[in-house]
């Protein structure tokens, strides 16, 4: 990256009379007054940033921040502003501090003679790339905002979904975890306390306590290699490339296992939003094949969508190629279909996605209202086993102590 120069605080006077503060890069303050009068403000003041200024870097921003960062920008440009008061105005005290740094780096970047999709490209993760190519596209179509918009609307479908997820899972997750505690509890407080009369007694225990004597010892027995276990499961370099697999072999599993037609639904719905946003834009179809697979968050669905760029290249329809995807859902294709003949295949694929991602997560909030009173009624019961389990072991044992 070409170094912009020294960077400028000014405090300058917009057209309606409102005061507007920002840093931009010049050679000289001559140079920063003159780019102020050629963006319509009357320059007030300027002074020249101390050098260390220049190492200024904008941390990653999150899907939640980077939609509202967009939907903004896209707001003020509509408006009718220009680049660098809508920058300069999102990085006012309203705005969060990581959204002040990326809208501060950023005007100064595109002072520095950087297009806004080069600056934005810069401070983007790899599954948010597809939002610098909206950038260009409606940089190139002179639809910018709209472009902008677009892309704040992928993002905040994503939160959304995320937080159905969240909140469809929550319920049966904290069951589990309930019930896991709960066993524990009766492993290491109550049963040993039990050991100690099926020592002296004499007697036999039943089955169910010997059981459960049996795994309690074996747990306190074993506590400082399973504290030791779970140390270096939290902190090893070696279990973090474990993880690694784990997570190829979960994204294989929800892919190829009982789970596939939802995941299908969610993974290649996500694809279908962004490409059909990229082509929306005005984007080409060959770079919009690409951005849009760094949208995909499966490896296995990455590898399976690769192929589609060249077979489309070589002339092959776009629901021909789509169709060749395993388990890729039928209603996308058919509105890819519709839109490749009625010249709107953008919006098809927009929509047929949305579709998508909306019925896996019917499917999902179906799972959850049923998981959640299964493991209620099943771990309920295992619970119960074991105290009835544990009281009639006791009473044994009481019975052969009185004998």
């Amino acid at each position: 990256m070409p170094d912009p120069g020294p960077l400028f605080a000014y405090v300058a006077q917009d057209p309606a009379g409102g005061r507007v503060r920002g840093i931009i890069a010049g050679v000289s303050e001559e140079a920063v007054f003159a780019s102020l009068r050629a963006a319509g403000l009357m320059p007030l003041k300027v002074r020249r940033r101390p050098a260390k200024s220049k190492a200024m870097t904008a941390g990653k921003l999150g899907d939640r921040d980077l939609a509202a960062f967009l939907s903004n920008l896209a707001a003020l440009l509509s408006a009718g502003a220009d680049i660098r008061s809508c920058l300069t105005i999102i990085a006012g005290k309203g705005s969060s501090p990581a959204l002040q740094a990326v809208a501060r780096l950023t005007a100064r970047d595109i002072g520095g003679g950087e297009t806004l999709e080069r600056a934005v490209s810069r401070w983007l993760t790899p599954r948010q790339a597809f939002v610098a190519a909206l950038v260009a596209a409606g940089e190139s179509s002179g639809d910018l905002p709209g472009a902008l918009e677009r892309g704040a609307e992928i993002l905040r479908s994503r939160v959304a979904l995320q937080d159905q997820l969240v909140s469809a899972l929550s319920y049966p997750a904290f069951v589990l975890v309930t019930a896991i505690a709960a066993f524990l509890v009766i492993l290491t407080l109550v049963i040993p306390s039990i050991a100690p009369l099926a020592e002296t007694s004499g007697a036999e225990p039943s089955l169910a306590l010997s059981i459960m004597l049996a795994l309690s010892h074996g747990l306190r027995a074993n506590a400082g290699l399973i504290g030791l276990a779970l140390l270096l499961g939290l902190g090893g370099g070696g279990i973090s490339m474990l993880a690694g697999q784990l997570a190829r072999w979960g994204d294989r599993l929800s892919m190829d296992g009982p789970a596939r037609t939802t995941a299908s639904q969610l993974v290649y719905g996500g694809y279908a939003i962004a490409l059909g946003s990229i082509l929306a834009a005005g984007a080409p179809m060959s770079e919009a094949l690409q951005l849009a697979l760094r949208a995909v968050r499966s490896d296995v669905a990455r590898n399976r969508l690769t192929a589609i760029t060249g077979t489309v290249r070589q002339g092959e329809s776009l629901s021909v190629a789509l169709g060749r995807v395993p388990r890729f859902p039928e209603p996308i294709l058919q509105l890819a279909l519709i839109g490749e003949e009625s010249g709107q295949l953008g919006a098809m694929l927009l929509r047929s996605g949305r579709l998508e991602e909306q019925a896996a997560l019917r499917r999902i909030e179906s799972a959850g209202r049923v998981v959640g009173p299964i493991l209620i009624v099943g771990l309920g019961a295992l619970i119960g086993l074991m105290m009835a389990g544990l009281l009639s072991g006791v009473s044994g044992l009481g019975d052969a102590a009185l004998g």
